[in-house]
């Protein structure tokens, strides 16, 4: 009776110890994945480090055109708030979402070398470069603000700094499944890559990141206010700025619509993990 007991009071911990060590080697994978993106790109004579520094400084060039734009138009502010630093928050968040959806699915097929490895497989390619593009992105966006606080002396509001930074973190739980799914799909069907790359070119314009939605007709409100990405926009300068979103903007639409977008991105991935690797 003891010997037959033995194994079921065993199940868990054996359940625990597979899991922590299955999540230990796919660590393992994608750091390497990572490193060996950072090892390729600076070792290209130099210019992988422009690809580098160019991935950080993208939210700092399109803020810098989207300013010199409202500034044509004789516009310093909007609701209040310095057109720089609201060109800043909207540009940073921007940038991982479009990243997202136009370069980091390719990695999928950019890394087909790799997975006659065992260990290597198409998630894990698509996991490291996103986490790449995010981090330096990020830091990029971070080091705009501290030269916006140094220089102009605007500042985000940090008093709701954790509710603003999880908005965002549910905009990336987005932008990783959408990453997940154009990836699987791009791959497997090229044309789809360009359907996409001439489909976001407007994306911008539609997820009220360059100006707030409720600045615009009714008629465009309603359309736009479909569309998840724009009221990410309005509630992460509604903590970081403390501007006033739109009237119908709802908490509940961006973490459903990121939670679907995830798990559509891991169904289609199970559903042809051994396609995306055939050649």
């Amino acid at each position: 009776m003891a010997h037959s007991d033995r194994p079921a009071a065993g199940r868990p911990q054996r359940f625990l110890y597979e899991l922590s060590e299955g999540a230990r080697r796919q660590a393992n994978v994608v750091f390497a994945l990572i490193f060996r993106e950072l090892k390729t790109r600076s070792g290209q004579d130099g210019y992988g480090l422009y690809s580098l520094a160019g991935i950080m400084i993208e939210p700092a060039v399109g803020t810098l055109i989207m300013t010199a734009f409202y500034y044509l138009l004789r516009r310093d502010e909007v609701q209040g708030i310095d057109i720089v630093l609201f060109l800043t928050v909207s540009m940073t968040s921007f940038t991982v979402v479009r990243r997202a959806i136009a370069t980091i699915p390719r990695t999928i097929r950019s890394n087909r070398a790799f997975y006659a490895f065992p260990n290597v497989k198409p998630f894990d390619a698509v996991l490291a470069r996103f986490i790449l593009e995010t981090v330096l992105t990020i830091m990029g966006g971070a080091v705009l603000l501290f030269l916006i606080w140094w220089f102009l002396d605007l500042a985000i509001d940090m008093d709701w700094f954790l509710h603003g930074f999880g908005i965002f973190a549910i905009l990336l739980v987005w932008s990783f499944g959408i990453s997940l799914f154009i990836g699987v799909y791009g791959t497997r069907f090229p044309l789809l890559f360009k359907a996409i790359q001439l489909a976001s070119r407007g994306l911008m314009f539609l997820s009220a990141v360059v100006h707030p939605l409720s600045e615009l007709p009714p008629e465009a409100q309603y359309y736009i206010s479909w569309n998840p990405i724009a009221h990410g926009m309005e509630l992460m300068r509604k903590y970081f700025l403390g501007m006033q979103p739109f009237q119908d903007v709802s908490l509940g639409y961006v973490v459903t619509w990121a939670a679907a977008t995830l798990f559509l991105g891991f169904l289609s991935y199970y559903v042809n993990r051994r396609k995306v690797i055939e050649r």
